[in-house]
């Protein structure tokens, strides 16, 4: 990501003239003397009235346990302690980490920068998204997938033009969906030239531990078979072939197993004497593969997994089972196997859709309901979520134009 250095005298003089402009004269935002970044933040934030809160929403202290407790990032927060918030704390400025949503679960730093940035919301539990409380860092991080800085009055409120911020997104390394967001807040050090680059390498490491076995996205035995990493199936963190990972998915999550026709018909759209040949040939090829260890052996008559063997559709059945939507959110394998053409796969992404959606439109707030719609493109799912929120929400308009896009297509 390329880094330019922020002026920010000059961003601040900008923004406060939009302000007085905004509030004497009604003019447009696209007239305003505004970054593009900060101008298009600004849009979002405001929609069609400018009605958005000065203060943010905050999480109740039993709230904020449950949502960490709940929240991938609790995985993440001490990597940001040992590589941002000694660095921070010596250079006056605080550290906050948002989940997907814009709440701060966790800000630590200098005690003088916390206090004050207390006494504008700026707070473990507090809602930083710009639907709640407008242009920041962190808010735009999310709501654009890139890192940006704010300056002073490029925010959207007087009472927090004394702060400067820089914030990154956060990923799922596997599915590429953002989980959260990394934020340096304080005076004008928050955006120098050196901030957005040492954010993205925390971020870097932060995603890197996710990769790892101690990670929540594998058990402590056994293996793992990743289906949604961008570069293809990973059997514990080691590529193997589209047809391997294929039919140890269909292996993994049937209760008994399946017969060489079973497979070949889950596998194959035209399941004659070839394609049943070329199944033998593959589990040849499969048993090779896994030769390493003597545990890993594949059952015959019928095929089966005979060691600890723990699949993303697991975990996605666990959360569904649970009745749990944000957890079932983050580990929601939208792109199972993307190109596998299977009819097995096809069917068990079929499954797994609806039962999601079920799910999500049973128990889901607005945000999930908006998050889930938009990553599976279904009209009714978004149709919902624009019933769940206010009615001066400035997402509305944006929802309907997703919903008419859809429709049309």
């Amino acid at each position: 990501m390329g880094v330019k250095t922020l002026d920010l005298p000059t961003a601040a003089r900008q923004a406060i003239c939009a302000h007085e402009l905004l509030a004497s004269s009604g003019a447009p935002l696209e007239d305003l003397p505004l970054r593009q970044v900060v101008r298009e933040s600004w849009t979002r934030a405001l929609g069609s009235q400018p009605s958005l809160r000065h203060e943010p929403s905050m999480l109740s202290d039993a709230e904020l346990a449950v949502a960490r407790e709940r929240s991938a990032l609790q995985r993440l927060w001490p990597v940001f302690e040992r590589l941002l918030v000694p660095a921070a704390a010596e250079a006056n400025l605080v550290v906050a980490l948002a989940d997907a949503r814009g709440t701060l679960l966790w800000v630590d730093g200098a005690r003088r920068v916390a206090r004050r940035a207390e006494s504008v919301g700026f707070a473990p539990g507090a809602d930083w998204a710009e639907p709640s409380i407008g242009t920041s860092a962190p808010g735009i991080a999310l709501a654009t997938g890139t890192g940006v800085q704010v300056a002073g009055a490029e925010h959207m409120y007087e009472h927090v033009h004394s702060f400067s911020c820089s914030a990154v997104p956060i990923r799922n390394p596997r599915s590429g969906q953002i989980i959260g967001a990394v934020d340096l807040t304080g005076g004008e050090d928050a955006v120098a030239v050196h901030s957005l680059p040492l954010l993205t390498a925390a971020v870097a490491a932060a995603e890197g531990q996710l990769l790892l076995p101690e990670d929540h996205c594998r058990e402590s035995e056994g293996d793992y078979l990743d289906l949604c990493a961008p570069t293809g199936a990973l059997l514990n963190g080691e590529q193997i072939s589209l047809r391997h990972a294929e039919i140890l998915t269909l292996l993994a999550t049937s209760e008994r197993g399946m017969s060489n026709q079973e497979l070949v018909e889950a596998l194959f759209e035209v399941p004659d004497a070839a394609a049943a040949g070329t199944v033998r040939s593959e589990m040849v090829r499969l048993r090779k593969v896994l030769a390493g260890r003597d545990e890993r052996t594949l059952g015959s008559r019928p095929y089966r997994v005979q060691w600890p063997l723990r699949t993303s559709v697991h975990r996605l059945m666990e959360a569904l089972e649970a009745g749990d939507v944000q957890q079932m959110l983050e580990v929601y394998p939208a792109d199972l196997l993307a190109r596998s053409q299977s009819p097995g796969i096809h069917s068990l992404r079929h499954r797994l859709q609806a039962a999601a959606r079920e799910l999500v439109l049973d128990r889901g707030g607005a945000h999930q309901l908006l998050d889930f719609g938009r990553r599976s493109a279904d009209a009714h799912v978004l149709l919902a979520a624009l019933r769940e929120l206010p009615a001066d929400s400035p997402a509305r308009s944006l929802i309907v134009a997703e919903v008419q896009n859809l429709q049309d297509s």
